[in-house]
């Protein structure tokens, strides 16, 4: 590809110093990937500034530079290369790679979902009603992006935009024509899915979180709402009606009059919904409603909140003339999903849980969740994240003490902070309660509340879920909660019978 025909996609260039006429083999925003007849856009992101990496980029080969005309003068550059300055850096990247790539979202059917919970049970039951259908479908999300025999661990729930094109290129290489997308509001907020249109826009919820980069509910929101914007015409926006925040998305896509609006819910009126729900350990039932009749839907996952995450799916499989046996067929077989509500058998007579929830709602879910299992004890292992929002630490600590029969307060990823400190928020939360323990390690948490549960108890492990590691200020570890639970059960498990033997 030509040099010009990429400075002709950019909306906001200021001026160009160099040769416009060059080839062009690849498009980095990464110094080090860069190579020969690349081009280098250079962005702010949260940690390094891509201005600083200009030189570099050059000396790796990159023969053209994209970078802010404000910014040009506070730099000094090795000549040799294009040099084409722009008003938005991180808008022309989302340019670049919509001119590089082509108009990759226009040639497959996009789903993207959005909300702060329930977005990854969603894809994966999305996937099952692909199945169903004999089709292709790729995965982009939180717990990996994967497509045909491809499996790649996820480094962000939406991946940059470069990896995002090249992820949805290789989609079509493949001949795969559905792609579903965890789409989160960081990335809304920054651009990455600018240049990508949806068939379904899914919103599952909105409840507080990441309000260390929003700063406030009403910014979070309005990040989310971005997605509603990108709908194709002729699409269709699947909202939660129960959500207080559904009306003001509704509102909006109707205004647009470019797409439908499909609403589920289970207190409200709404275009498919649940009745005669039932809950046990073994999974869930309830009749599935919509205009074309109902259906009866047996599924492996358990509690309320995945009432929710199968009518949003089942209600996007609609919007794609699914028949409701097709939307029943696809939806039960999703077993299970890795850290969501996992649970983890090791012969014990207690039921143990590892789940994701890291947020006051998705703790609050995942607690009413088991207690509707009726545990004589809901003995409950958590810590927050560093780096994140502290708001939320106090709130989860009333959340756990208030639902739970026994607490053991731990570290999740610290990261740069100090897990003392974090467990001090959290125990702000509880008041007056004596229902909980400190315990730091991880491991040795988990380990004292397996070892205190008992016959009809419930553990639940929450924070991490399918995270195979622990992000600590000057290392990364490797830990997984549910390979821990597994060596602690069955150690215990081993220790017992010596014990039998020894008598």
């Amino acid at each position: 590809m030509k040099l010009k025909r990429l400075i002709e996609a950019l909306s906001n260039v200021k001026k160009v110093d160099g040769k416009a006429s060059l080839e062009i083999k690849g498009i980095s925003c990464d110094s080090k990937s860069v190579k020969d007849a690349y081009v280098f856009i250079a962005i702010k992101g949260a940690c390094f500034n891509g201005g600083d990496f200009i030189n570099e980029a050059i000396d790796r080969g990159a023969c053209a530079v994209v970078l802010e005309y404000a910014k040009a003068k506070t730099f000094s550059f090795t000549r040799g290369s294009t040099f084409i300055y722009v008003n938005d850096a991180r808008r022309a990247l989302s340019e670049v790679a919509a001119a590089f790539y082509g108009d990759v979202s226009s040639r497959m059917r996009l789903i993207g979902v959005t909300g702060t919970n329930g977005k990854t049970t969603t894809t994966y039951l999305l996937e099952g009603l692909f199945d169903a259908r004999s089709e292709k479908a790729g995965i982009i999300g939180t717990i990996n992006y994967r497509f045909g025999k491809r499996l790649i661990p996820a480094s962000n729930t939406t991946p940059g935009v470069l990896d995002l094109y090249s992820l949805l290129s290789n989609m079509q290489k493949e001949k795969v024509k559905n792609c579903i997308l965890e789409v989160s509001s960081h990335s809304l907020d920054q651009g990455r899915v600018d240049g990508l249109s949806f068939d379904i826009a899914i919103f599952t919820n909105l409840t507080s979180e990441h309000l260390d980069y929003h700063k406030d509910m009403e910014n979070y929101f309005a990040s989310k709402a971005i997605l509603f914007t990108k709908i194709k015409q002729g699409g269709y926006a699947v909202i939660n009606k129960d959500d207080p925040h559904a009306e003001k998305i509704i509102k909006k896509v109707r205004s647009e009059k470019k797409a439908g609006v499909i609403t589920y819910g289970i207190e409200q009126e709404a275009d498919v919904s649940a009745r005669e729900i039932k809950f046990s350990a073994k999974g869930l039932k309830f009749k599935l409603c919509a205009a074309g009749g109902s259906i009866e839907i047996a599924s492996h996952l358990i509690g309320r909140h995945n009432v929710y995450n199968i009518l949003a799916a089942a209600s996007a499989g609609i919007a794609m003339d699914m028949d409701l046996n097709q939307v029943k067929s696809g939806i039960e077989r999703i077993a299970a999903l890795p850290g969501r509500l996992e649970k983890i058998d090791c012969g014990q007579d207690f039921l143990v849980f590892v789940d994701y929830a890291h947020t006051g709602n998705g703790l609050e879910n995942a607690l009413k969740t088991v207690r509707e299992l009726k545990p004589k004890r809901i003995l409950t292992v958590f810590g927050c994240g560093g780096d994140r929002d502290k708001s939320k630490r106090p709130e989860m600590g009333r959340i756990s003490s208030e639902l739970s029969d026994r607490i053991f307060i731990t570290s999740d990823n610290p990261r740069n902070e100090d897990p003392a400190d974090i467990i001090k928020q959290i125990i702000e939360g509880i008041a007056h309660k004596k229902n909980y323990v400190v315990e730091v390690d991880r491991l040795k948490a988990i380990e004292e509340a397996l070892k205190e549960a008992k016959k009809g108890d419930v553990v639940l492990v929450a924070g991490k879920g399918h995270e195979a590691y622990q992000v600590f200020r000057d290392v990364t570890l490797p830990f997984d909660d549910r390979q821990a639970v597994r060596r602690i059960l069955n150690s215990q498990k081993q220790d017992s019978l010596q014990l039998i033997k020894g008598e």
